[in-house]
């Protein structure tokens, strides 16, 4: 940078956002684009989302354009390039699911991924609870997403009050009009054929309910997964053929049309998250509509922390391993138990060396 350069501020303020080995793009980088990284407004691009493959593209004919302007011409051949106030990477507005209309997800497109032209990538699917915050999961993911190339899909699922269990049917993937895995796979598959981007792992992570969703996904389709993290699962499925779907798998066949697949399982890291304050104790479901006699409901565990750990024991015996991490100080929220997801996964996708 000239003297003249390092004496206004703002190209002082934009050096020391992009560190020592960017800084030299400072001058580059559009009057808007610059305005949004100096009062740190993510609405199209964020400090961490800045990489040497996105700003070598940068052009000084560039520095009058809108941001949006900007990013459709980086990636004119994204279906995002014809929005007029959407970015065509990061954090990007809900996509409606063209399979399953009426259900819609919330994707991060990686900008280094976009910049240089990739062809594959990670996936991270992250599944809210019963609050339905799919935005949130998928925020809290994208410096991570970001810094690894990763694709984030966070999926709604809303509450339908025409089914027997509006708040619970996406948990037990079977529902009166819908299968949730068929409709989170359709979800995938189209996020990767709009983005012309090749899945190579796809990591799922799921909190409460989502955990749920995403313990049952495991049995379905395990050999689609490369990690699992279930973050507090307030009700898990256990392998006991003598009990129905979903505390157990009796049924499992008849409702999937396949046989379940053990020693697929076993090839899937897991990792089971609880906060040591989360001790709610858990009374959704009775005995009798959980199927279970007086014993096996004893046994079952009363909160979220004894019902991860009878999960863990009873995938031990089958020969299924699992990591176990319990969050000191943590309730029941998802941003502890997600943060813990996060080198979880960095292991998974470095070969790091897992469970």
């Amino acid at each position: 940078m000239s003297q003249a350069q390092a004496s206004n501020p703002d190209l002082e303020a934009l050096a020391a956002i992009l560190g020592p080995e960017l800084a030299h793009f400072a001058p580059l980088i559009p009057q808007a684009m610059a305005q949004e990284l100096l009062r740190d407004d993510r609405g199209f691009i964020a400090r961490h989302q800045l990489g040497e493959a996105l700003l070598a593209r940068l052009r000084p004919e560039m520095r009058h354009w809108t941001t949006p302007d900007v990013l459709r011409t980086l990636d004119p051949r994204s279906p995002f390039a014809r929005n007029r106030m959407q970015a065509v990477a990061g954090a990007l507005a809900p996509v409606a699911c063209r399979a399953f209309p009426g259900f819609c997800y919330y994707p991060y497109v990686p900008f280094g991924h976009v910049a240089e032209g990739r062809s594959e990538a990670p996936l991270i699917v992250a599944v809210h609870g019963s609050s339905r915050n799919p935005k949130d999961l998928r925020d809290a993911y994208a410096t991570f997403a970001e810094r690894l190339g990763c694709f984030v899909l966070a999926p709604l699922f809303p509450l339908d009050l025409t089914t027997r269990v509006p708040d619970e049917e996406y948990k037990q993937l079977v529902g009166d009009r819908v299968r949730y895995d068929r409709l989170l796979w359709a979800m995938v598959e189209e996020l990767a054929a709009i983005t012309t981007t090749r899945f190579s792992r796809i990591l799922l992570f799921g909190f409460s309910g989502g955990a749920q969703f995403a313990q049952r996904l495991l049995h379905v389709d395990p050999g689609r997964l490369d990690g699992v993290a279930l973050g507090a699962p307030t009700y898990v499925t256990l392998p006991d053929r003598d009990r129905g779907w979903w505390s157990g798998i009796g049924d499992f066949e008849r409702l999937f049309g396949k046989p379940l697949d053990f020693e697929a399982m076993r090839s899937v890291p897991v990792q089971l998250l609880c906060g040591s304050a989360d001790e709610l104790d858990c009374d959704i479901y009775d005995a009798e509509e959980m199927g279970l006699d007086a014993a096996a409901y004893a046994g079952y565990g009363r909160n979220r922390q004894q019902r991860i750990a009878v999960l863990a024991r009873a995938w031990a015996r089958m020969g299924i391993p699992t990591e176990q991490v319990r969050i000191e100080g943590a309730g029941h929220a998802f941003l502890p138990l997600l943060e813990a997801s996060k080198p979880f996964f960095e292991r998974i996708l470095l070969g790091a060396g897992v469970p």
